[in-house]
């Protein structure tokens, strides 16, 4: 970004640590008018093909999941409504979104997102997009983000629209739609990511070509790396310039060994509950967890991650976890499974951490860097020591990562720092 929108991104850094440190409080729904889409319906027909026609929604529950799903593909648009949002600045118009995707089972199901749009005409050959995996908010329903107004990810939407992009944030399955949010479970959070950009695709209007960019921070930063693995097969129709992942959350069994020295341990019940909703059959609480435990797992249903983590830190470890968590299977293996950067993808990585960050460790996104590098991936990781704290440092990185992703635009080369 130029030096003349020095102000747009002291407010971003306000807007961004407000959400990004307070987490989701729940509440607001930011419902706004529900508008006529107008010019670009023709060309978004041509680009959903034989996919049903989404709809503009004017009930009452936008979140009501239709019964039965509409037939159609993963990533099809099944109904949009403007929305107001504060965040998303002038010049660009907001909707809220609710779309096809995949469970791990392979069962079609709904989840929700956003989608900005910059006023005006699409370049030819489309806009360019960025996708985005948001943050931790929380595993409840009311922890969507296109539930909220005005905080975290949403004040992304300047970064984005300033330079003509759209911007396509996903809810995640499970967050506003039916089911518990698989938590940390990368080939969800991808698919997720990557469908809502498929589905802004067919948004009316939104004239989106087929080169796009993935984002995220903290959880975002996991989701934004599973959807960069995944999208040469998930979405082959679009070309992914690059992936931007801040503070990732990796190394998964590195964080189960720690389970118990954990400064926030509520993020652990959070993966447990993730696993079990993501993987039935096999992730079974009960082999980590004590009866204790068990009955304190349900804390993760009721409120946000402002709520639930300093509730789940304020009870006795020792009464609740199993002891050697980090070797119990099948809890090793799709720990692991759940890694990013274990195989190489085709297009770049930019890695961006604080020394100081107090929630996911920077060596965590070394040991996530040095294992890139064996694989051969072109990927650069830079790190802040500034002091800044997992929150403080997000703004700045958020920042960096869209002029890192510009670039990619742009055609320019991507440096790598492996050694």
């Amino acid at each position: 970004m130029t030096t003349g929108r020095s102000a747009g991104r002291r407010a971003l850094a306000l807007l961004l640590t407000a959400g990004l440190v307070a987490a989701c409080s729940g509440g607001g729904s930011g419902d706004g008018d529900g508008n006529d889409a107008g010019a670009g319906a023709e060309a978004a027909d041509e680009v959903a093909g034989a996919s049903p026609e989404p709809e503009e929604f004017t009930g009452d529950d936008f979140y009501a999941v239709p019964d039965p799903l509409p037939e159609g593909d993963h990533g099809d648009l099944i109904r949009y409504e403007q929305v107001d949002e504060p965040a998303a600045g002038d010049g660009a118009t907001h909707w809220r979104v609710m779309y096809l995707s995949e469970s791990l089972a392979g069962d079609p199901i709904a989840v929700t997102g956003t989608v900005t749009v910059p006023d005006g005409e699409p370049p030819d050959g489309g806009r360019e997009l960025v996708a985005i995996a948001h943050g931790t908010t929380g595993i409840a329903d009311e922890c969507a983000p296109s539930k909220g107004a005005g905080v975290g990810e949403g004040a992304l939407a300047p970064l984005a629209t300033d330079r003509g992009y759209v911007l396509a944030t996903t809810d995640y399955e499970g967050l506003g739609t039916p089911g518990r949010h698989p938590y940390l479970v990368g080939e969800s959070e991808g698919r997720s990511v990557l469908d809502a950009a498929l589905a802004a695709r067919q948004l009316p209007g939104a004239g989106v070509g087929d080169r796009f960019a993935v984002a995220g921070y903290s959880q975002g930063g996991h989701g934004a790396l599973w959807a960069g693995q995944l999208a040469s097969e998930w979405a082959p129709d679009l070309e992914l310039v690059g992936t931007f992942a801040g503070a990732p959350a990796s190394e998964l069994p590195i964080i189960f060994g720690a389970a118990e020295s954990m400064p926030i341990v509520g993020f652990l019940y959070m993966i447990i509950a993730g696993f079990e909703a993501a993987y039935p059959d096999e992730a079974d609480p009960s082999l980590v967890l004590t009866d204790a435990g068990l009955e304190a797992l349900a804390e993760v249903d009721e409120g946000c991650a402002g709520q639930v983590l300093p509730r789940l830190g304020e009870l006795p470890r020792d009464d609740l976890l199993r002891p050697g968590v980090a070797s119990v299977e099948p809890w090793a293996t799709l720990a692991a499974e759940n890694d990013p950067g274990r195989v190489a993808t085709d297009s770049p990585i930019l890695i961006i951490h604080s020394a100081a960050d107090d929630i996911v460790p920077a060596a965590l996104s070394q040991i996530l860097f040095d294992r890139m590098c064996g694989l051969g991936q072109q990927v650069e990781r830079r790190v802040y020591d500034a002091g800044q704290d997992h929150g403080e440092a997000a703004p700045q990185a958020y920042v960096d990562g869209f002029d890192w992703i510009a670039d990619r635009f742009a055609g320019e080369p991507a440096s790598s720092t492996c050694p």
